[in-house]
C-alpha cells in the first residue's frame, strides 16, 4: 500500500528529530572513556553536548522567523543535508577539533528541526488529524534521546561512520522522496505580516504567556530530575545502572503516553490535562525522593514520564493555535527556546544542592515547582482539541 504524501513527509521530518536527539548525547553515555581517546578532560566532552542549548537560545527566535518564509520541503532538504555534512566533518580527522566542529554544525541545524514541528502540521494536515501530526515526532524526539543511552554503550564511540551513512541515506530519501509543499503558492502569495507585529500578538495574548510560562516551569522540572536523578537516588541506596534504568522508564512511559494522549484528549480539556499533570507529579516526586525499593522507583518513573512528556503535543498545538499559521514557526520556537532556558535554570539551581547533598531541600524547591505548574495551569486553554 503507498503511503500517503503527507505521512511520508512527516516520517522523515520524525526521523529527522530522533537523529538530531540522537546526536546531541551522541558522546554523553561514554563520557570518560572518550576524554581518554582524544586524550581531553571529561568537560570537554561535556562541551559536545552543551552547545546545543547555548546556541539554541541565540538562534530560535531568528530561525522561527525564518522557517515562516520558506516551503516545509527547503527546510527539510537544508536540515538533512546539513546533518549529514555535519557527520562528514566529525569524520575528516581522528581529533577533537574535527569532532567538536561536527557538534557545532548539529547545534547550529537544531533550531531549524525542532522549530518546523508546527509548520510542517499546519501546511501539510487538516485540523483533524494536526494533533497526530505533532504527536509522532514529538515521539520520535525521546525515542532518539533514548537510543542515545541504550545504543552508544553498545556499538561505541568508534562507530561515527554509522551515523554518517545513516544520516547521508536519510537526506538522498528527503531531497528525491519529499513532494512540494500542497499550499506553497497560496503561502507565498500575498504580504505576510511582520514578524514584529507576530511576536506583540503572541505576548498579549494570556493564553499564550501562560503555555510557556507552563513549559518553562514543566521542562525545567524534567531535565533537573532528569539531569541530577542518579544522585538523588544514591542516597537511597540505588546503583548507577539501576537509576538508569528508572530514567529509562521515564523516557519509553513518556513516548508510549504521547501515542495515547489523542482520546484523553478529546474528553478532557487541555486546562484539566495541565492541572492533573502537574498535581499528580507531587506525589510521585517525593515518591522519588524517598523510596529505595527499585520496583517503586521504576513505577514513579513510568507514572512521572506519563504526566510530563503526555501533554506535550497539545501544548504545541495550542500555542500556535494562539497565533495561526503566518507565525507557526516563530511561535514554536519560542516555545522551545523558553523550555530550554527553564532547563538551563533549574538544572543551574539544583547544582550546588547536588553538590552539598541537600536533596530534602531539593524535594521541595521541585514540589513548590509543581504547585506553581498547578496554578498556572488554571489559565490554560478550556477548548477540547478537535
Amino acid at each position: 500500500m503507498m503511503v500517503p504524501l503527507r505521512y511520508r513527509v512527516l516520517s522523515v521530518y520524525a526521523a529527522l528529530q530522533a537523529l538530531m536527539q540522537f546526536e546531541w548525547l551522541r558522546f554523553a553515555p561514554m563520557t570518560s572513556e572518550i576524554a581518554t581517546h582524544y586524550g581531553v578532560s571529561p568537560s570537554a566532552i561535556g562541551n559536545l553536548s552543551l552547545v546545543f542549548p547555548l546556541l539554541f537560545v541565540l538562534l530560535a527566535l531568528p530561525v522561527g522567523v525564518w522557517l515562516d518564509r520558506v516551503p516545509v520541503r527547503t527546510s527539510l532538504r537544508i536540515s538533512a543535508v546539513g546533518m549529514a555534512l555535519a557527520a562528514l566533518l566529525r569524520m575528516v580527522e581522528p581529533s577533537y577539533a574535527y569532532l567538536f566542529a561536527g557538534q557545532l554544525a548539529f547545534a547550529l541545524l537544531q533550531p531549524l528541526v525542532l522549530g518546523l514541528i508546527a509548520r510542517l502540521a499546519l501546511i501539510w494536515f487538516d485540523e483533524g488529524e494536526r494533533l497526530r501530526a505533532t504527536e509522532i515526532p514529538s515521539m520520535a524526539m525521546f525515542i532518539g534521546l533514548a537510543l542515545a543511552f541504550v545504543l552508544v554503550p553498545v556499538i561505541g564511540y568508534r562507530t561515527l561512520w554509522l551515523d554518517a551513512a545513516v544520516l547521508g541515506a536519510l537526506a538522498l530519501l528527503t531531497w528525491f522522496w519529499v513532494p512540494v509543499d500542497p499550499r506553497e503558492a497560496k503561502v507565498a502569495a500575498g504580504p505576510r505580516p511582520s514578524w514584529r507585529a507576530g511576536m506583540m500578538t503572541m505576548l498579549r495574548s494570556p493564553v499564550f504567556l501562560v503555555l510557556i510560562a507552563y513549559f518553562f516551569l514543566a521542562n525545567g522540572y524534567f531535565n533537573a530530575i532528569s539531569t541530577w536523578l542518579e544522585s538523588i537516588l544514591h542516597r537511597q541506596g540505588i546503583d548507577a545502572q539501576t537509576a538508569g534504568i528508572v530514567a529509562l522508564c521515564m523516557l519509553v512511559s513518556g513516548i508510549i503516553s504521547m501515542a495515547l494522549i489523542e482520546p484523553v484528549a478529546r474528553r478532557m480539556g487541555l486546562r484539566s490535562l495541565m492541572v492533573a499533570a502537574a498535581v499528580g507529579s507531587i506525589g510521585v516526586t517525593m515518591v522519588l525522593f524517598n523510596s529505595g525499593s527499585p520496583i517503586v522507583l521504576c513505577l514513579s518513573g513510568i507514572v512521572l514520564g506519563a504526566t510530563l512528556l503526555a501533554p506535550l503535543p497539545l501544548l504545541i498545538q495550542a500555542v500556535v493555535n494562539t497565533t495561526g499559521e503566518d507565525h507557526a514557526g516563530t511561535a514554536a520556537s519560542l516555545f522551545w527556546l523558553v523550555g530550554n532556558a527553564g532547563a538551563t535554570a533549574f538544572i543551574a539551581v539544583l547544582e550546588p544542592v547536588a553538590d552539598a547533598g541537600r536533596w530534602t531541600f531539593g524535594c521541595g524547591l521541585l514540589i513548590v515547582l509543581l504547585v506553581l505548574q498547578g496554578i498556572l495551569a488554571m489559565g490554560g486553554p478550556r477548548r477540547r482539541p478537535a
